[in-house]
């Protein structure tokens, strides 16, 4: 188990190194409605399993589904209250190998879920493997499809976030086009600002590069009706909105700057605001995290603090009905808040 955490330690050492302290200091508009958050709750995973930072729920509102660091992907069931075996991405995968991991080695063989999210139509869930490419789980589970392991011939090295849009595209993130997950750390050190936002068209097949030069791009998220895409630049501590419709159309412009190190953006079912979390590192073993809603211009509708129960790298905030929903990097539980509003 030691040797498990050593080797994770050199990729927290990135996520917190370069998260620097930082206000929002801009874009904040009146809230019509103070939120708050009460009732925590910890939602355990299985012993020994940790996640990868990425969850979501269905189209019929079940689960939640989370990515765990040994490449499988579970599901909860909440008759028995517990986290189950749901669908896998490497079909190299196998038990004794796997489970339980937390060896970087092993993500080619094992997997590594990042990003999940499920197709408004088919109520399939997507999903991006850092090491393996764009995958599709159909409705019962059990190995992934893949779609896209290469563009080109060039393989990916660590994709990210993903969002499956009401107009049948996939809109998702690699964070650099030359290092993988295990390098992550010399990606930032090196200055590197080779991340892309990638859309692969789910009829014809195609994946088209929309922005590139990004810095770490971790989240991404569009619009009801896919007119907008939001990208979340982990390194460059930013948001851009990439335009697909109107006068605007194949522009971008930074909509959200001034923060911390955001990460996945998750849109509100039924409305055209965001979650995105917000780390802002103290030392090495503490940081201060935070939830930003904003809407599709870049204001801040709320900000709540999640320090307290969350105090290494928040990677997803996701809010279901009155439920805010909350999980980070190698953490062994999901977090559930209720929002209250006043």
């Amino acid at each position: 188990m030691m040797k498990n955490i050593m080797i994770m330690a050199p990729l927290f050492t990135f996520l917190l190194l370069f998260t620097l302290p930082c206000l929002i200091s801009s874009n904040i508009i009146s809230i019509r409605r103070n939120i708050s958050i009460t009732a925590f709750e910890k939602i355990p995973l299985p012993p020994k399993v940790t996640t990868t930072g990425g969850f979501t729920f269905d189209l019929f509102n079940k689960g939640p589904y989370i990515g765990v660091l040994d490449g499988r992907i579970l599901k909860y069931n909440k008759i028995r209250r517990t986290f189950e075996d749901f669908a896998y991405t490497s079909p190299d995968r196998t038990s004794a190998f796997c489970d339980g991991t937390t060896n970087f080695n092993k993500l080619q063989i094992c997997g590594f879920p990042a990003g999940l999210s499920p197709d408004p139509i088919t109520g399939k869930i997507y999903v991006t493997d850092s090491s393996l490419g764009l995958d599709i789980v159909g409705n019962f589970g059990g190995l992934a499809t893949n779609l896209v392991p290469s563009k080109d011939g060039v393989p990916y090295h660590t994709l990210n976030d993903l969002y499956a849009a009401i107009n049948r595209k996939v809109y998702f993130v690699d964070a650099s086009s030359i290092y993988n997950l295990r390098d992550i750390n010399t990606s930032i050190l090196t200055g590197d600002s080779t991340g892309k936002l990638l859309e692969y068209d789910s009829r014809t097949k195609v994946v088209v590069e929309l922005l590139t030069g990004l810095g770490a791009p971790a989240g991404v998220a569009s619009d009801s009706v896919a007119s907008s895409i939001f990208v979340s630049e982990y390194a460059a501590r930013r948001i851009q909105k990439y335009y697909k419709k109107g006068d605007k159309a194949g522009n971008s412009e930074v909509i959200l700057s001034g923060l911390g190190n955001p990460f996945h953006i998750t849109r509100i079912k039924g409305e055209d605001d965001f979650w995105v979390p917000i780390n802002n590192v103290v030392n090495e073993t503490y940081a201060n995290t935070q939830a930003v809603k904003f809407n599709i211009d870049g204001q801040i509708l709320a900000i709540l603090d999640l320090t307290r129960e969350f105090s290494q790298l928040v990677t997803t905030v996701y809010q279901q009905g009155n439920e805010l929903y909350v999980t980070g990097l190698n953490t062994g539980y999901l977090g559930k808040y209720m929002l209250v509003y006043s």
